[in-house]
Parts: structure tokens; C-alpha cells; sequence
């Protein structure tokens, strides 16, 4: 009974961490399009501050899916997120 709640558990944080790397590629992926025609230079660099904000959320799950691999490497739901995390790097462009 234990095990299968952890099983749950455990899915769930890869659920929501994956929804959030793919928010933050989506998201990158728009702002970054924004910069390129952006000619207002206080939208520009609030743009960029979103950015990095993004970068930081995409570092720290990054993070915690390597420390979730750490923990259990048999789960291929982690492996799973640990690459989407690693791929998302190419849409942050700052």
C-alpha cells in the first residue's frame, strides 16, 4: 500500500514538473520572438528579466529531476523529465 502511494506520489511531481518545463518553453519560446521585434527599450529589458526568471524555474527542476534520478534510477518517469528539463535549455536564448 505504501509502495503504490509513493508510486502516485511520485507521478504527480513528474506530472506537474513536466507541465511547468513545457509552460517554460512555450513561454521562452515567445518571449524571445517578442525581443526580436521589441523597439521599446523598457519592454525589452522586462522581457529579458522574465526571461531569466524562466531560466531559474528551468535550473531549479533541472535540479530537482537530477536529485529524483539520484534517488531512484530505475523510474523512467524521471529519466523522462530529467530530458525534457536538459532539452528545454535550447529555447533560452538570453
Amino acid at each position: 500500500m505504501m509502495n503504490q502511494y509513493l508510486f502516485t506520489y511520485s507521478e504527480s511531481i513528474v506530472l506537474s514538473l513536466t507541465k511547468e518545463i513545457e509552460y517554460i518553453k512555450s513561454r521562452s519560446k515567445s518571449i524571445n520572438q517578442s525581443l526580436r521585434n521589441c523597439q521599446n527599450k523598457i519592454l525589452s529589458t522586462r522581457l529579458k528579466s522574465e526571461l531569466q526568471k524562466l531560466n531559474k524555474n528551468r535550473l531549479r527542476i533541472l535540479s530537482i529531476s537530477e536529485n529524483l534520478i539520484n534517488r531512484n534510477c530505475t523510474n523512467l518517469s524521471f529519466e523522462f523529465l530529467l530530458e525534457i528539463a536538459k532539452r528545454t535549455n535550447s529555447f533560452q536564448k538570453i
